[in-house]
């Protein structure tokens, strides 16, 4: 313990940070004799190709399949690939998907998306935790910073990349995320998890069993994110903390019926820095600091009755409240949701499954703050209902899926959802697939309802003002998609996804005539249309049993084509200008240097993305390309007990990830090491 003792005599950190690395070093003083005793057996938590090919997903289709036997451009995140990769979070996580776009905005802020039209709230991508949606109806983005969870309880993250509206509705139409945690069966005892970094923190777990059917779990997170820096490298002040915890409860009786229930509460103070427009400014903004005061939480109930090997119901119910307080606008959010869905096997050819839902939402915003909502209380209601047929062919080779959703939506009416999918199975290790969707993005309350200053003009005292529009329809897209599998034995495998879409109703902007002095009105309208098409391959190779090699890459190309109503008309904003790398490439490698020690790599490479439209960037107007380098070493010195080191952004001090639409200071990521050690008992 002397040698970690001298540690703290030369290095100058908080005593958050003493404590952390004090208990790492006496967790692996503590675990070095009990490795001695470590059983010989060891699970390396690895899965073989053919099992990763048979694994069960449920995202693509409502219902469980095996991912080879899914018609749709499918990725899985396991729990061992987020605790090899060493990541902290799960937009992070989120980087591991070929084709999605994950980008650091500040140390708080994240901006994901799947196939273009990525931002702060990226909204053609519908995000669910255990088939509960985290959508805004402010915005219809994700608040990334309050979606959390002890990830170790996470079972696995199933990533659609493309349409899922005719099973899950509007919003759905560039992808789907589904993070599905583990059952309570799987997190028996107590696990006990400390990181200390740049994100220091700490994570409890204990999970017990109350009957011979039942089990339950409860859980507890605390952690401090360190600030990110400027482009000179000064503390750019957005650091943040997070304290959350909850449970889950699973029963089930008679091989029949299933019933789950768990819950959620959390609580943060986020600092961040704001780009503020400002006409008493030369350069037409003003940097502010500020603090976010943010909290929540939800509870969601779920009942599963298995009549027989043909017949499934399910219904489930949640609540959720949100808030959050800070310069921009504060609001609050209550959503009520139940939803039910019937799965019934006509034949052996045919499956046929069909549901219902109804979500109702209260949203209050005050009148204080950068961003006005007027009026300053909404209630939204979503019915909906959809069906879907599978049909088998030719001995079970060919499978058609035809299905669609129906919506009334408070904002967008009345909308249908089609889909039409193939998939030939070739033989037992290729597969081809193919579809047609029909989507729709459902209008925000801010798009129809929001004032927003979104620059300055100094030289005429004016502002201007990005303005709602009632009259603001859903945006639609059209899409294809051809998909292409092939895996050999336990040793390689192969995915590919092509993809062309047409939107049409894309949100544009148009100045009109001030009504009043200082005022320069900026109006959000329907008119725009694009196209988008590119690739995303996947390449998975264990040329041994303890080395396993991944490359992904994926290419994008988005055209617009612009709209012009009137001689006011200026362009698109926010939504539409390009800010989504053309070519994105990953490589890791994980090694098993012996049944104890772990060593894994992981290489990224985005594209730039340049000429973006903001305003209030400070001077950025592109984002240079980059390449990021992660190394993590992993040392099991007990099976109860796992130690990890690791480094981000090896080879780059820093660099810019994304531009944020409005008022958030431009940030750069910058190299940080990190220690983690997890204890089961």
């Amino acid at each position: 313990m002397v040698a970690c003792s001298n540690i703290f005599s030369n290095f100058k950190a908080t005593s958050l940070k003493k404590l952390h690395i004090m208990l790492f070093c006496w967790l692996v003083l503590y675990s070095f004799p009990l490795a001695l005793y470590a059983d010989t057996e060891v699970d390396l938590s690895e899965m073989s190709i053919e099992e990763l090919m048979n694994r069960k997903v449920v995202t693509a289709s409502r219902t469980e399949q095996n991912l080879s036997d899914t018609a749709s451009a499918v990725f899985v995140i396991s729990q061992n690939d987020i605790r090899r990769s060493g990541v902290n979070s799960i937009p992070d996580a989120l980087r591991l998907v070929p084709g999605l776009h994950v980008a650091k905005i500040d140390s708080s802020k994240w901006a994901v998306t799947s196939r273009g039209f990525n931002g702060r709230f990226a909204n053609n991508l519908l995000v669910l935790i255990d088939g509960r949606t985290l959508s805004s109806s402010n915005s219809a983005g994700v608040f990334w910073e309050v979606q959390d969870r002890v990830l170790e309880d996470i079972e696995r993250i199933e990533v659609i990349r493309g349409p899922g509206a005719s099973v899950w509705g509007g919003n759905a139409v560039n992808g789907i995320i589904n993070i599905i945690t583990k059952n309570s069966t799987d997190t028996q005892g107590s696990m006990v998890s400390l990181i200390g970094g740049d994100r220091n923190g700490i994570s409890a777990r204990q999970g017990w069993q109350f009957s011979d059917q039942g089990t339950a779990r409860i859980y507890a997170k605390f952690f401090r994110q360190d600030g990110l820096v400027d482009k000179n490298g000064n503390d750019a002040k957005d650091d943040w903390n997070m304290s959350r915890g909850g449970f889950r409860l699973d029963w089930s009786a008679n091989n029949q019926h299933t019933f789950m229930l768990q819950g959620d509460a959390y609580g943060g103070q986020i600092e961040q820095r704001l780009n503020i427009p400002s006409i008493s400014s030369l350069s037409g903004i003003t940097s502010v600091f500020d603090t976010a005061d943010t909290q929540g939480g939800n509870l969601l109930a779920r009942w599963e009755y298995s009549q027989s090997l043909a017949s499934r119901l399910s219904t489930q119910f949640y609540y959720e409240n949100f808030r959050r307080d800070d310069r921009i606008k504060d609001e609050k959010h209550n959503t009520f949701d139940f939803d039910l869905q019937h799965e019934i096997a006509l034949d052996q050819n045919n499956e046929f499954i069909w549901g219902i839902g109804y979500r109702f939402s209260t949203n209050e915003f005050s009148k204080s703050g950068l961003v006005k909502i007027s009026p300053k209380r909404h209630n939204l209601h979503l019915a909906s209902a959809f069906l879907q047929d599978k049909l088998n062919f030719f001995n079970r080779q060919l499978e058609i899926s035809l299905g669609s959703k129906f919506e009334y939506h408070s904002f967008s009416g009345f909308e249908y959802l089609p889909t039409i999918r193939m998939l030939w199975k070739i033989n037992a290790h290729q597969r081809v697939w193919a579809a047609s969707s029909r989507s729709t993005r459902v209008p925000s309350i801010a798009e129809r309802n929001a004032e927003i200053p979104f620059a300055a003009i100094p030289q005429i005292q004016s502002f201007v003002v990005l303005q709602g529009n009632n009259d603001f329809k859903p945006e639609t897209v059209i899409s294809y998609e051809l998909g292409y599998r092939f895996w050999s034995s336990d040793r390689f495998s192969f995915d590919l996804a092509i993809f062309y879409n047409k939107y049409d109703n894309l949100i544009f902007t148009e100045l009109t005539p001030p009504t009043k002095a200082g005022v320069i009105p900026l109006k959000i309208i329907n008119g725009e249309k694009a196209t988008t098409w590119g690739t995303e391959i996947t390449v998975n190779w264990h040329p041994l049993d303890w080395v396993r090699f991944q490359a992904s890459g994926s290419y994008l190309k988005m055209n617009f084509d612009q709209f012009q109503s009137s001689a006011f008309s200026v362009g698109s904003f926010p939504s539409n200008d390009r800010r989504d790398p053309e070519i994105q490439f990953s490589f890791r490698s994980s090694f098993d240097l012996t049944p104890y020690i772990e060593f894994d790599y992981w290489l990224r490479y985005v594209d730039a993305i340049p000429n973006i439209e903001v305003f209030n960037a400070n001077q950025h107007p592109s984002i240079n390309s980059y390449v990021a380098m992660d190394a993590r070493l992993g040392w099991k010195p007990h099976k109860d007990v796992q130690l990890a080191i690791g480094v981000r952004n090896l080879n780059d001090p820093q660099h810019l990830e994304y531009l944020s639409e409005i008022a958030t200071f431009p940030v750069q990521v910058q190299r940080n090491y990190y220690v983690q050690a997890t204890w089961t008992f």
